[in-house]
């Protein structure tokens, strides 16, 4: 680093934390008073930074470049083979979308896992689609290496005609026998705590798994784990039941003699044997090997009245018929796209509504990609859970080359389930909240090189959500190289009132270590009390990218 450069401590309040390998609970701020050199690098991040640096104050990076598709060590592939046209016989759906081609496509799908797997095409046109009588999803894509194609997301369109859609799903991604991450199987204590960004885990019992088992690494929300958190009296073990802290992974090697077994990704935050810190193998089954691919997606704009922030719970409203309804959905997913596919606007809708309410939500899955995919306009954006554009609750994800318009939280991270994710090379464009860490300590994840444009990032502690609370919402997560082309709308509506926010482009109040390294462009501000180098410096920061510089240096190439 620049010898111009002098270092200046904030200290937080003091937090307690019996983990020697978690989070320093005495946070702090670098703040550069000299211009940085072209050319600098984070102290955190020198030339030769491997995973477990530290520096003198315990702060440190994970090494995020395990999301995504195969940790993204192979790229996505461009699938060949059995093609399925829903057009042809005997599925016939109908492509000028003046029938309904619901159970149509079904159909295919059917074939397609019944063939163990293949190409589900959906030829340029629109096609209608409503959820059948009694069910929450509209198309279930159900069977591995399967891939549900279109002719490109401007020229095929699926087109959901009922605005009656509370809690339902256009397309859900799961296993008819889908993995369960809090499942209570056969388990293997530990025998030490499990470190921090560990990829090795010492347990009481090898015997019981095998090289390439999904187990759920585990521990419990102990009374003594929420008040390290500092959230005694605001969490119970009861009220966090099957919100824990939870890691998906696969079995790489066993060592008998060590009793230990390697992992094929790190953990993102440090688990206590005197919590219950365990490994469980895992029953059921992940689907895998699915993409979406080059379609758009419409829905039916709701006509009717009742918008408010709380109508969603209000029987009668427009806001209760549409609450809680998703675009796409994967659930209990692991190695899975989707890319090219986007939200679309019907000529029956008004200009820019595009979708009811949420988008694409990847619910406790993991190593999921999502590329080149463009959402907007959500008609609903009120609480309870809506209009969110991209959701996640899963491990090790990958969005990256994405834009998210118009949503009440463009991007979102929510529930101990979600960590080690990465947003890459994304827009944010005119959200109506932050794109923020929602809620229950999501830990580790990364965002790199975010553009917002009208538009915030935020991760804080979160007083409201109800019983209980969202509270703290992340720690150890990184914020490198944001972009600010432009603030977010200020004063703005909420809640019947006028309110005036900060012209921010990051806000960081993590729990612990949070890290904000490098921010550019007009709108560069930050406010924090976490460590902060290079606010405005962004476009002189090596490496321009952590993601792509921690990918390269994994795989050497």
């Amino acid at each position: 680093m620049p010898a111009s450069l002098s270092i200046s401590t904030i200290v937080q309040p003091k937090q307690t934390s019996r983990l020697r390998t978690s989070l320093l609970l005495a946070a702090s701020a670098l703040v550069i008073s000299a211009p940085l050199q072209a050319g600098w690098r984070s102290t955190l991040y020198p030339e030769d930074w491997k995973p477990g640096y530290h520096d003198e104050k315990d702060r440190f990076l994970h090494d995020f470049s395990y999301a995504g598709y195969h940790r993204g060590e192979v790229d996505i592939p461009a699938r060949t083979g059995e093609v399925i046209d829903v057009t042809a016989a005997p599925y016939k759906a109908d492509p000028s979308g003046k029938t309904d081609s619901t159970a149509s496509i079904q159909s295919a799908l059917d074939a397609a896992m019944a063939a163990g797997g293949g190409i589900v095409f959906l030829p340029p046109g629109t096609y209608r689609v409503s959820p059948p009588e009694n069910q929450k999803v509209v198309l279930r894509v159900e069977g591995d290496n399967i891939v549900l194609r279109g002719a490109g997301a401007d020229k095929t369109h699926i087109f959901n005609d009922s605005f009656q859609m509370r809690e339902k799903t256009i397309i859900e991604v799961k296993s008819r026998d889908a993995t369960w991450w809090y499942a209570n199987g056969k388990n293997s204590p530990a025998t030490a705590d499990f470190a921090n960004g560990s990829l090795v885990l010492p347990v009481a019992d090898v015997s019981i798994f095998q090289p390439g088992d999904a187990i759920a690494i585990r521990n419990d929300p102990t009374d003594a784990f929420i008040a390290s958190l500092g959230m005694t009296g605001k969490w119970t073990s009861q009220n966090l039941k099957n919100r824990a802290l939870v890691f998906f992974r696969r079995v790489v090697s066993i060592n008998p003699a060590a009793g230990t077994l390697t992992i094929d990704a790190p953990i993102r935050y440090g688990l206590r044997k005197d919590d219950g810190a365990r490994v469980v193998k895992l029953g059921g089954h992940s689907i895998s090997e699915v993409g979406l691919e080059d379609f758009s997606i419409g829905m039916a704009a709701h006509p009717g009245e009742g918008w408010g922030e709380e109508d969603f719970g209000q029987e009668g409203t427009a806001a209760y018929d549409v609450h809680q309804s998703h675009a796409i959905v994967f659930t209990s997913a692991e190695n899975c796209w989707m890319r090219r596919v986007n939200s679309w606007n019907p000529p029956e809708n008004p200009p820019d509504l595009h979708i009811l309410s949420n988008g694409v939500k990847f619910e406790k899955s993991r190593q999921i990609t999502a590329v080149d995919c463009d959402w907007r306009h959500p008609q609903y954006r009120g609480g309870g859970g809506n209009g969110y554009l991209y959701t996640l609750h899963g491990n090790e994800c990958l969005v990256t080359k994405c834009k998210a318009t118009g949503g009440r939280h463009n991007y979102d991270f929510g529930t101990m389930s979600a960590s080690g994710n990465v947003l890459f090379d994304n827009l944010a464009k005119d959200g109506r909240l932050g794109s923020d860490f929602h809620m229950f300590f999501s830990v580790t994840n990364l965002l790199d090189n975010m553009t917002c444009d009208g538009d915030f990032l935020e991760a804080i502690y979160r007083r409201w959500g109800g019983n209980p609370v969202h509270g703290v919402t992340t720690t150890e997560s990184v914020f490198w190289n944001t972009n600010g082309l432009r603030y977010i709308a200020s004063p703005f509506e909420f809640g019947g009132t006028m309110h005036d926010r900060p012209q921010i482009l990051v806000e960081s109040e993590q729990f612990g270590n949070g890290y904000v390294i490098g921010t550019r462009g007009p709108a560069s501000k930050v406010k924090t009390s976490n460590f902060l180098e290079g606010e405005g410096l962004g476009d002189t920061l090596e490496p321009a990218s952590l993601y792509k510089d921690q990918l390269k240096r994994r795989l050497g190439r």
